[in-house]
């Protein structure tokens, strides 16, 4: 009889745990990632994470030449949230009205490669 009343006991542990683990993380800030690519002409950079709704992404880049960016998510079609032609730098801070995917993108349009330094990091 204590077999049962053990198995019990660890799925009520592992119940009340797991969402105080995933509580926990999501109030924290991710790390910061920070990524360098070179661009040839007509190359693009997509980097893709999902934003709760209320939650901050903090973002920021160089490049040596102008590159088109975005700021992007999907809602039946492409929404951009912000967009800036022909940057050679940007920075800020996004926090979304709905949880959703988006999508930092980087665009070469240029004729000679660029090449570009970002990082960025969630937070709550």
């Amino acid at each position: 009889m204590s077999k049962p009343i053990g198995a019990i006991r660890f799925a009520i542990a592992i119940t009340l745990w797991v969402p105080a683990a995933f509580a926990q993380d999501a109030s924290k800030p991710s790390p910061v990632r920070a990524l360098t690519k070179t661009l040839v002409a007509s190359e693009a950079q997509k980097e893709c994470f999902s934003l709760g709704k209320g939650q901050r992404l903090q973002y920021r880049f160089s490049a040596d030449g102008p590159l088109n960016f975005k700021l992007s998510h999907q809602d039946r079609r492409e929404v951009v949230d912000f967009k800036r032609d022909r940057a050679d730098s940007a920075s800020g801070s996004f926090s979304p009205k709905i949880a959703a995917d988006h999508c930092l993108v980087w665009t070469n349009a240029g004729k000679h490669a660029v090449t570009l330094r970002y990082e960025f990091q969630r937070g709550p």
